[in-house]
Order: structure tokens, then sequence, then C-alpha cells
């Protein structure tokens, strides 16, 4: 059931904003939600970053589906008040370029925002993930244990939901499976609109007003950020296998957002165990909350960052 949620989890944010959308909507998506920071070169690839405030550089990753926006809708302005917010598209979502072999694998889209970061001159970082987000960041924290400040996984997608291959992983049926479930929604999408998908995302919570046409969900339907998509979430659940096997080396502090009522993810099964791997864990779990709990809580958020970074007086 978690792996199908998984799928949920980036339909819903991919949908979002696509209110009664046909394929004209995700046609002139670009028009429609344009790139709304900068692009940084690493490594001969572009990747979109929005860069606000100054002080302790703070990096957020969105999750499945999803694109920099998620964070720039209120989190981000309001940690660019006292520290430097660093939204970055992953790589293929939103204005982020694919990064090659392997793209799929948090590991390698990590190395990719990593190298953006030196371009840009962060120094000991601290690393905020959301769902699919909090597997890269925690791969970021992986790769360069020296100059991470901090990590935060909220809602974190962090652990494999089988410590050996499925079947259908094993006899090539897993992204197959992926492929069939996204063209049907995609399918649904163009013909029912997403109201109900935004809705089920948030829930049991409802979307802020003015979420869905801030976000540009339809940029997700683009043909070359639907096929990143379904690679990255069919990707998930092997990365994770061999990922969760190296929590216990993470050297930064680690604070662990989760709602109890994530219908996305288990809490105790994603979150509470990845907190047991990890040395230095904090696990906040928000009673009532689901899986948008950046948006439902941001306060929480907040409070996090000033333990790991606390303000000066």
């Amino acid at each position: 059931m978690e792996r199908r949620s998984v799928l949920l989890a980036g339909t819903a944010t991919m949908l979002a904003g696509c209110f009664g959308g046909g394929p004209k909507d995700f046609a002139d998506a670009e028009d429609r939600w344009p790139p709304q920071g900068r692009f940084v070169q690493a490594e001969g690839r572009r990747i979109h970053v929005w860069d606000q405030g100054q002080g302790t550089p703070v990096v957020l990753i969105h999750g499945a589906s999803g694109n920099l926006r998620d964070w720039t809708w209120m989190l981000g302005p309001e940690i660019a008040k006292t520290r430097r917010a660093v939204a970055m598209d992953r790589p293929g979502m939103g204005y982020s370029e694919r990064v090659g072999p392997n793209a799929g694998d948090p590991a390698t889209q990590a190395r990719a925002l990593m190298a953006a970061a030196r371009e840009m001159g962060l120094e000991r970082p601290i690393i905020v993930g959301h769902s699919l987000g909090a597997a890269v960041a925690c791969a970021w924290a992986l790769a360069d244990p020296e100059n991470v400040g901090g990590l935060v996984t909220v809602s974190g997608f962090v652990m494999p939901t089988s410590q050996k291959p499925m079947l259908a992983e094993m006899v090539g049926l897993d992204r197959l499976l992926v492929g069939a479930y996204f063209n049907y929604v995609r399918s649904s999408a163009a013909q029912d609109g997403v109201e109900r998908f935004v809705r089920r995302i948030f829930r049991p919570q409802e979307p802020p007003e003015g979420y869905v046409d801030h976000v540009g969900g339809p940029l997700a339907m683009r043909p070359a950020a639907l096929a990143a998509n379904k690679e990255d979430i069919a990707s998930l659940n092997t990365a994770l296998r061999r990922q969760s096997k190296d929590y216990g080396r993470i050297k930064a502090p680690v604070e662990v957002i989760s709602g109890t009522e994530d219908f996305i993810i288990n809490p105790q099964r994603q979150p509470v165990a990845f907190s047991k791997l990890v040395p230095n864990a904090r696990v906040t779990l928000l009673d009532g909350v689901g899986h948008m709990a950046h948006h439902v809580r941001p306060d929480t958020v907040l409070a996090a960052l000033d333990r790991l970074d606390p303000p000066t007086t």
C-alpha cells in the first residue's frame, strides 16, 4: 500500500493547479508559470534556483511531481526573512535539466544539486526535503557529510518499502506499472479536472487559498517532466534499499517532521523508522496533520531551523 501511496503523492502534487485542465493547459504551462528564479550552470547542466535572503543557507528540495514553487508559496519567503533561502528544482522537474545515467536515483540528483550549491558559494547549508525530496536531502547529507549544517525531512519518503526486490522489480514490470498509472492519471486530469487530487494530497486539511494557482502543477505534465517523474518514482525503492543502509553515517543534526494523519506515507515505517537509524535525530509528530505538513504547520519547520541554527540576539 505504501508503494502505491508514493504514486498518489506524486500525482496529486503534479496535478495541483490543473483545475478543469485539458491538453491546452499542459501545452502552455511554461507561459503560465515561467521560471521564478535564475539558472546556475553546474557540471554542464542548468539548475533552476530561487535564491532570496542572507545568512545561513537553507536549501529547499521539493517532492515528486513538483517544482520549487511549492517552497516559494509561503515558507521560502518566510525563511528568507532571517536566512538565505535557496529552493531548487530537482533535475528533470520544473526548469532544471536532467542529469543523465541513473537520473532517477536520489544520489544522482543530490550530486547535481550539490554542484549547483558549490557554484553559488553555499557553505554548510541546512538541507530541507519534502516527501521524495527528503530522500534527495538524505543522499546529500551522506555524500557531503562535512559540509552539511543540518538536515530536515518533512513527510519524508526515506525508507524502502521492502528490503528485498519485489517480483515486479525483478522482471521489469515495476516501471511499466508506474508508466501505465501515470498515463491513466494524465488522461483523467485532462477529462475530469483535478480538484479532488489536490484535496486528497492535503487531507485531512484543505489546500490554502491561492496555492493551486501558484504551484504550477501542469509543468510536470510536459512530456520530459512526466518521463522524469516516472523514472524517479520507479527507481525510488531500489535506491532507498541501498541508501538506507548508510543512514548511520549521517553526521549532521537531523530534524524529522511528519503528520500523524499522512495517508501518503506511514509515519512509523518512514520518518520514525528513519530517525532510529540516524545518530542525531529529533522527531516531531504533528497530531492530525497530513502529508503537506510544511504548509499546514510552517511554524514547526521554522522552529526546527531555529534549533539547527539558533538566531543571534
